[in-house]
C-alpha cells in the first residue's frame, strides 16, 4: 500500500471514528434529555455513558441541548466564502449551495421533535440554536448583496428552507442542497398565490 492510499485509509477511518463518537454523543444526550428533561441530566452523566470525556464532548458540541438536538455549527471555509461573495447568480439558489456544503442538518430530526412535542420549552431552544448555526450566513448576505433589507429576507427564507427540510428528512432526494431548494420553490410558490 502506497503513502497515499494509507493516508486516505486513516483519514476515512479517522472520519468514521469521527462520526461514531458523534452519533454516540447525540444518541445518549437525546434519550437523557427526554427521559430527564435538560435540568435533569449533565455534561458528565452524558460523558460517561458515552465513554468520553468532557472535552471531547465539547469539541463536538457546545451544550448538552445542542448534542440532544444534533445541532452543529456550520463552518465556511475561505474558498467557500470568496466564491458565493463573487457568485453572480441566483441568491437564494447560491445560498442553499453554501449551507448545504458547509451545515449538517440533524439526522434523526423526527426523535428531536418528539422530545420538543413532549418538552415543549425546549422549542425556543432548538431555534436560537438553528439561528445562531445559521447566523454567518447573515453577515455574507449582506456583503453580497449590499442591502441589509434584502439579506434579512433572504436569511428568513433560508432558516425556512432549513427548517422545513428538517421536518420532512425523507422528502425528495438525499441531497442536503436539493432538499433545501424544493423547500425555497414551495416557499416561492405561496407567495406567489398572495393576493396582489
Amino acid at each position: 500500500m502506497n503513502d497515499a492510499v494509507a493516508d486516505r485509509a486513516c483519514s476515512s477511518l479517522r472520519e468514521r471514528k469521527k462520526l461514531a463518537t458523534r452519533e454516540a454523543i447525540h444518541r445518549t444526550a437525546l434519550r437523557l434529555v427526554a427521559e430527564r428533561g435538560p435540568g435533569g441530566v449533565t455534561v458528565d452523566e452524558i460523558c460517561a455513558e458515552v465513554g468520553v470525556s468532557p472535552r471531547t464532548f465539547f469539541n463536538y458540541y457546545p451544550t448538552k441541548v445542542a448534542a440532544a438536538f444534533d445541532l452543529l455549527l456550520g463552518e465556511i471555509g475561505e474558498e467557500q466564502r470568496e466564491e458565493f461573495l463573487a457568485g453572480q447568480g441566483n441568491l437564494l439558489m447560491d445560498v442553499c449551495a453554501l449551507v448545504a456544503a458547509s451545515v449538517e442538518l440533524p439526522t434523526d430530526y423526527p426523535r428531536v421533535k418528539s422530545l420538543l412535542k413532549a418538552q415543549p420549552e425546549l422549542g425556543i431552544d432548538f431555534w436560537k440554536q438553528t439561528v445562531t448555526r445559521l447566523r454567518p450566513l447573515q453577515e455574507l448576505l449582506q456583503r453580497r448583496t449590499g442591502d441589509p433589507q434584502t439579506a434579512r429576507v433572504a436569511f428568513m427564507v433560508t432558516v425556512a428552507a432549513v427548517s422545513a427540510a428538517m421536518a420532512h428528512p425523507d422528502s425528495g432526494t438525499g441531497q442536503t442542497q436539493e432538499r433545501l431548494l424544493a423547500e425555497v420553490r414551495r416557499i416561492r410558490d405561496l407567495v406567489a398565490d398572495l393576493p396582489k
